[in-house]
């Protein structure tokens, strides 16, 4: 069934005072045969890696998905390399990308587009804070549109995300500084870790980006939009996961300085 044609869409633009909707996925088809291959960049992750890459391949192979799911190890110092060698002898599906040093998620995810042999390319986190379902909300439009994102701030008819009062209140603001700095570029989340690509338009865009770390994901909008890509951002169902290793403070320092130099690359020395 096709979606609400009242959806939040864009080549890049928005009509202002648009409802948004969704369609529930009990009304979504099937999409039987779905060529995809899903990358999940991990750090230190031997805690949780398991379950959740058990639950990603229980639910393509539910929805009898032709898929492949990439693992790109950063430079982990705990046993999520174990854990990865153990699931990859009992999965043919996996496929395990180890660097022996931290490169950070950009490169990590670069490495995994490269290695990725399917119609369409996906990331997601490891956390899986949207969970493998969320790809089917994507996958409605990727043939539609050159790349799908899942958003935390557009709900649609989905409940308000629930998290930390602090995180959300960073989260809002950092999306307003994103489009007051990239005013071409009316995406609201640009940091939800679940995007869709058609496989052509990843190998492109995504070699291209420099930023490795949390604008990494900022980079990737804001060089599609200077290539023309179309962009679709979907409200999605997201969980806030506890146990980040990454200090607060650390992380607004980081982003601001990321977010700073993509702008300065793109509006000033026109790199982007």
């Amino acid at each position: 069934m096709e979606a609400s044609t009242d959806r939040m869409e864009y080549p890049l633009s928005q009509a202002k005072g648009e409802q948004i909707s969704i369609t529930p996925l009990t009304e979504i088809s099937q999409n039987l045969g779905f060529s995809i291959s899903i990358i999940v960049p991990a750090h230190n992750e031997e805690t949780r890696l398991l379950k959740s890459m058990e639950q990603i391949i229980e639910y393509c192979n539910a929805q009898q998905w032709d898929y492949e799911l990439i693992v790109v190890e950063d430079g982990s110092t705990d046993k999520t390399v174990d854990v990865m060698q153990d699931l990859i002898s009992k999965y043919a599906r996996i496929k395990l990308i180890s660097n022996k040093e931290r490169l950070g998620k950009g490169l990590a995810i670069r490495h995994g587009v490269l290695g990725a042999e399917k119609k369409y390319v996906a990331y997601m986190d490891a956390d899986l804070s949207s969970g493998p379902s969320e790809l089917k909300r994507l996958s409605l439009f990727i043939d539609q549109y050159d790349i799908v994102i899942g958003s935390r701030i557009l709900r649609g008819e989905l409940p308000p995300i629930k998290r930390p009062f602090i995180r959300s209140l960073l989260s809002h603001c950092y999306s307003k500084l994103f489009r007051v700095m990239f005013r071409g570029v009316p995406i609201h989340d640009t940091q939800c870790g679940l995007k869709l690509f058609k496989s052509n338009v990843a190998q492109t865009l995504l070699t291209q980006i420099y930023t490795n770390g949390f604008a990494f994901d900022c980079e990737v909008l804001v060089k599609a939009s200077s290539l023309g890509l179309t962009i679709k951002e979907v409200p999605v169902i997201w969980e806030h996961k506890y146990g980040s290793k990454v200090s607060m403070l650390h992380e607004i320092a980081v982003m601001g300085k990321d977010l700073l130099s993509v702008w300065y690359r793109s509006k000033i020395s026109k790199t982007i």
